[in-house]
């Protein structure tokens, strides 16, 4: 699956359920970093949780984003929703793990 591929699955799986938060987001990563959330998510986590945390406040909400709008789409397109708790509890504890195992799991 590459990035294109990736960024269209998580825009239109955000848009129908959330209308503009994904833009909201996008604005502020690149503001802060000058990539896309999708790059960031994909290869500097730890960047990502960091303006989720500034703009959301505590990891309660930045673990409901990550693992219902971010993660979520990309695990039901690979039909690996088992994994969904597992990556979204490294996201916030290990992003250098939560990236080498997106990234596997990206491959399959």
């Amino acid at each position: 699956m590459d990035k294109a591929q990736i960024a269209l699955i998580i825009k239109r799986y955000i848009q129908q359920r959330v209308p503009g938060f994904f833009e909201a987001i996008e604005i502020s990563c690149r503001k802060t970093y000058g990539s896309s959330c999708i790059d960031l998510l994909l290869n500097e986590p730890e960047k990502l949780r960091n303006i989720l945390l500034d703009k959301y406040g505590d990891t309660t909400s930045v673990y409901f984003i990550i693992k219902y709008l971010l993660l979520r789409p990309l695990l039901i397109e690979k039909n690996r929703l088992d994994k969904e708790e597992e990556l979204a509890t490294s996201f916030l504890n290990n992003p250098e793990e939560f990236k080498k195992m997106l990234s596997s799991l990206l491959q399959e």
